[in-house]
Protein backbone atom coordinates (compact mmCIF):
# COMPACT_ATOMS: atom_id res chain seq x y z
CA UNK A 1 0.00 0.00 0.00
CA UNK A 2 1.34 3.30 -1.32
CA UNK A 3 0.54 6.81 -1.89
CA UNK A 4 -1.13 7.80 -4.63
CA UNK A 5 0.97 10.00 -7.30
CA UNK A 6 -0.56 12.41 -9.51
CA UNK A 7 0.17 11.86 -13.12
CA UNK A 8 -1.04 12.60 -16.53
CA UNK A 9 -3.02 9.46 -16.81
CA UNK A 10 -5.31 10.77 -14.41
CA UNK A 11 -6.19 13.89 -16.48
CA UNK A 12 -10.01 13.39 -17.43
CA UNK A 13 -10.11 16.33 -20.11
CA UNK A 14 -11.51 18.80 -17.48
CA UNK A 15 -9.46 21.47 -15.36
CA UNK A 16 -11.86 21.55 -12.39
CA UNK A 17 -12.58 17.88 -11.91
CA UNK A 18 -8.58 17.33 -12.30
CA UNK A 19 -7.58 19.93 -9.62
CA UNK A 20 -10.10 18.54 -7.43
CA UNK A 21 -9.18 15.08 -8.13
CA UNK A 22 -4.80 16.22 -7.27
CA UNK A 23 -6.34 17.91 -3.98
CA UNK A 24 -8.71 14.63 -3.23
CA UNK A 25 -5.07 12.57 -3.99
CA UNK A 26 -3.31 14.39 -1.58
CA UNK A 27 -5.53 14.30 1.38
CA UNK A 28 -5.45 10.81 0.72
CA UNK A 29 -1.78 10.82 0.84
CA UNK A 30 -2.24 12.64 4.18
CA UNK A 31 -4.64 10.30 5.58
CA UNK A 32 -2.20 7.85 4.45
CA UNK A 33 0.93 9.15 6.19
CA UNK A 34 -1.19 9.35 9.53
CA UNK A 35 -3.10 6.49 9.45
CA UNK A 36 0.14 4.10 8.41
CA UNK A 37 3.03 6.05 9.37
CA UNK A 38 4.62 5.70 12.87
CA UNK A 39 1.67 6.58 14.81
CA UNK A 40 1.65 6.02 19.25
CA UNK A 41 -0.51 3.87 19.98
CA UNK A 42 -2.56 6.46 22.26
CA UNK A 43 -3.41 8.74 19.27
CA UNK A 44 -4.06 5.99 16.47
CA UNK A 45 -7.79 6.18 16.68
CA UNK A 46 -8.12 9.84 16.71
CA UNK A 47 -5.65 10.68 14.17
CA UNK A 48 -7.50 7.80 12.18
CA UNK A 49 -10.69 9.38 12.98
CA UNK A 50 -9.87 12.89 11.69
CA UNK A 51 -7.87 11.84 8.56
CA UNK A 52 -11.09 9.73 7.68
CA UNK A 53 -13.38 12.37 8.57
CA UNK A 54 -11.42 15.03 6.22
CA UNK A 55 -11.45 11.81 3.49
CA UNK A 56 -15.33 11.78 3.96
CA UNK A 57 -16.48 15.74 3.65
CA UNK A 58 -13.98 16.36 0.38
CA UNK A 59 -15.69 13.57 -1.22
CA UNK A 60 -19.10 15.27 -0.73
CA UNK A 61 -17.91 18.31 -1.65
CA UNK A 62 -16.33 17.07 -4.94
CA UNK A 63 -18.85 14.34 -5.68
CA UNK A 64 -21.44 17.10 -5.60
CA UNK A 65 -19.39 19.35 -7.74
CA UNK A 66 -18.49 16.61 -10.12
CA UNK A 67 -22.30 15.55 -10.71
CA UNK A 68 -23.13 19.15 -11.15
CA UNK A 69 -20.36 19.37 -14.14
CA UNK A 70 -21.94 15.71 -15.60
CA UNK A 71 -25.22 17.29 -15.30
CA UNK A 72 -24.40 20.41 -17.69
CA UNK A 73 -22.70 18.91 -20.30
CA UNK A 74 -25.70 16.32 -20.40
CA UNK A 75 -23.42 13.17 -19.23
CA UNK A 76 -25.47 10.17 -20.31
CA UNK A 77 -24.41 7.90 -17.56
CA UNK A 78 -24.86 10.76 -14.56
CA UNK A 79 -27.59 7.98 -12.80
CA UNK A 80 -25.10 5.84 -12.68
CA UNK A 81 -22.43 7.58 -11.69
CA UNK A 82 -23.82 8.96 -8.74
CA UNK A 83 -25.12 5.88 -7.63
CA UNK A 84 -21.61 4.83 -7.64
CA UNK A 85 -20.35 7.99 -5.72
CA UNK A 86 -23.38 7.20 -3.33
CA UNK A 87 -22.42 3.86 -2.75
CA UNK A 88 -18.61 5.30 -2.01
CA UNK A 89 -20.08 8.27 0.44
CA UNK A 90 -22.17 4.95 2.37
CA UNK A 91 -19.27 3.14 2.76
CA UNK A 92 -16.79 5.23 4.21
CA UNK A 93 -19.92 6.53 6.63
CA UNK A 94 -20.01 3.27 7.58
CA UNK A 95 -16.60 2.98 8.43
CA UNK A 96 -16.90 5.92 10.76
CA UNK A 97 -19.78 5.45 12.10
CA UNK A 98 -17.72 1.99 13.09
CA UNK A 99 -14.74 3.66 14.28
CA UNK A 100 -16.97 6.29 16.30
CA UNK A 101 -18.59 3.14 18.06
CA UNK A 102 -15.19 1.40 18.94
CA UNK A 103 -15.48 -1.04 16.64
CA UNK A 104 -11.55 -1.69 15.58
CA UNK A 105 -10.70 -1.43 12.24
CA UNK A 106 -7.47 -1.75 10.78
CA UNK A 107 -5.78 1.55 9.33
CA UNK A 108 -4.19 -0.30 6.34
CA UNK A 109 -7.50 -1.84 5.72
CA UNK A 110 -9.57 1.39 5.15
CA UNK A 111 -6.53 3.42 3.56
CA UNK A 112 -6.25 0.28 0.99
CA UNK A 113 -9.84 0.57 0.34
CA UNK A 114 -9.89 4.19 -0.50
CA UNK A 115 -6.76 3.65 -2.48
CA UNK A 116 -7.95 1.14 -4.68
CA UNK A 117 -11.56 3.15 -4.89
CA UNK A 118 -9.56 6.19 -5.76
CA UNK A 119 -7.74 5.11 -9.07
CA UNK A 120 -10.24 2.77 -10.24
CA UNK A 121 -12.98 5.24 -10.28
CA UNK A 122 -10.89 8.04 -11.98
CA UNK A 123 -9.03 5.52 -14.51
CA UNK A 124 -12.30 4.10 -14.98
CA UNK A 125 -15.51 6.08 -14.21
CA UNK A 126 -14.50 9.52 -14.74
CA UNK A 127 -12.33 8.69 -17.42
CA UNK A 128 -15.94 8.17 -19.14
CA UNK A 129 -17.18 11.64 -18.60
CA UNK A 130 -15.33 13.39 -21.16
CA UNK A 131 -14.46 10.73 -24.21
Amino acid sequence: MTKIKWTEDFGIQNEEIDEQHKKWISIYNEAHDKMIGIVPVDKRDDIGKDALKKMIEYGKYHFSSEEKIMKEIGYSELETHKSIHRDFAKKLDNINLQMQQGIYILNSEIIKTIENWLIDHILTEDKKIFK
